[in-house]
């Protein structure tokens, strides 16, 4: 495959096999996130990595979800995103870094999702116990693991670009 055709056939999955991901590959995946571009070259993110049900049960109990299957459908790693929560950039710069890591996952024949369970809570209890900085905010987080699924084929919206000469 090339580059372009894995840019046009990634896709959202929704279900992963229980083995866990090798650190090589979740490494590869993080380091696509450390690439991505921010603003004014800032790099102002961090990338909290939690690995294996356990632990991922163990946080979805923290945020008042039932088990890793409700939190990120079964993934066996959770990265959570964050950024210093007085800077602009952050919601951006995280997006950028969130969806490069989910192509590098595509790539390397790996399925994620972006979760925004964390980010969209009122109130946020501190995840300082899960690796996020202190002063730091969620703003998304990312379900990994091998795919379980075949992804559907696409089907396009009309009427999405405009062109003016």
């Amino acid at each position: 495959m090339s580059s372009y055709s894995d840019l046009l056939s990634r896709r959202s999955r929704r279900k992963y096999e229980e083995r866990m991901v090798s650190d090589d590959l979740i490494g590869k995946v993080l380091d696509a996130g450390l690439h991505a571009p921010s603003g004014m070259n800032t790099q102002g993110w961090h990338f909290s990595v939690v690995k294996g049900r356990k632990k991922i049960d163990e946080l979805a109990s923290y945020v008042g979800k039932a088990d890793a299957q409700a939190l990120c459908y079964g993934a066996p790693v959770f990265i959570m995103v964050s950024y210093d929560q007085s800077s602009k950039f952050a919601p951006f710069d995280t997006s950028v870094a969130l969806m490069q890591m989910m192509n590098a996952a595509h790539m390397l024949g790996l399925g994620s999702v972006w979760i925004n369970y964390i980010n969209l809570m009122e109130n946020a209890p501190s995840f300082s116990a899960y690796g996020v900085p202190e002063g730091y905010k969620v703003y998304g987080s990312l379900a990994l693991g091998y795919p379980l699924d075949e992804p559907k084929a696409r089907v396009m919206k009309e009427n999405l670009v405009t062109i003016i000469e």
